[in-house]
């Protein structure tokens, strides 16, 4: 399967991208590499307020069906995205589901690791449980398929249209030059806009993920 597609639901779910029904069937589910991967998601209808209503997988007919297989048939102006974890009532039921049937999926979706901010970030525009966090160099770049964009010493991401956040590092990084260093350090990590508890739950624990990968230890 195309990587660029697997990347492109993935952003979509992190970013909340929404589609009308018809839309969604026209330009999803009826596209043989994309509607091939959305089948092996978990997909939300939602109401005006973006909150979840219902939840659904899409079956090798293109029909909706719910997590106990009976079909759902919501109208074509209706808004439906992909779900995300946090925000499934049905979670451990959908996962018994895809185990039954052998789904494997494109990105983590149903066991992607979630975050929460703790109470003293929620009210802070700095994330101080990242500084002086080594990261290595490669990793860095890696930001940039969430959308980060890299400058010299920053990283930064805006989040929706009022926040934006920035990655403050101890180095400049060139992109591969010689001199960039193995690893660079942490200086902070901060929000404009506000304070970070003005984010959703999905957007802080995106946003958290992605900070803690780029820092996690690995074999």
């Amino acid at each position: 399967m195309s990587t660029e597609q697997i990347r492109y639901l993935e952003g979509a779910m992190v970013d909340g991208r929404r589609w009308r029904v018809g839309a969604h069937r026209k330009t999803v589910v009826a596209q043989q590499d994309r509607g091939q991967l959305a089948r092996r998601l978990v997909w939300a209808v939602v109401d005006a307020d973006d909150t979840v209503t219902e939840s659904f997988r899409i079956e090798g007919d293109g029909g909706y069906v719910d997590p106990d297989g009976r079909p759902l048939e919501p109208p074509d102006d209706a808004l439906v995205r992909i779900a995300h974890p946090l925000e499934l009532a049905a979670l451990d039921r959908w996962r018994a589901v895809f185990a039954d049937r052998g789904l494997s999926q494109p990105f983590a979706q149903l066991d992607r690791e979630v975050y929460a901010l703790t109470p003293a970030e929620a009210a802070s525009n700095r994330l101080a449980r990242f500084d002086n966090r080594r990261v290595p160099t490669g990793r860095v770049f890696g930001l940039q398929q969430y959308g980060w964009v890299l400058a010299d010493r920053r990283a930064f991401r805006r989040v929706d249209a009022r926040h934006q956040v920035t990655l403050t590092l101890d180095h400049g990084i060139r992109g591969g030059f010689h001199d960039d260093p193995d690893e660079l350090r942490i200086f902070g990590v901060e929000i404009s806009g506000g304070v970070f508890g003005a984010l959703g739950p999905v957007a802080a624990s995106e946003l958290l993920r992605q900070l803690e990968r780029l820092t996690v230890r690995r074999c």
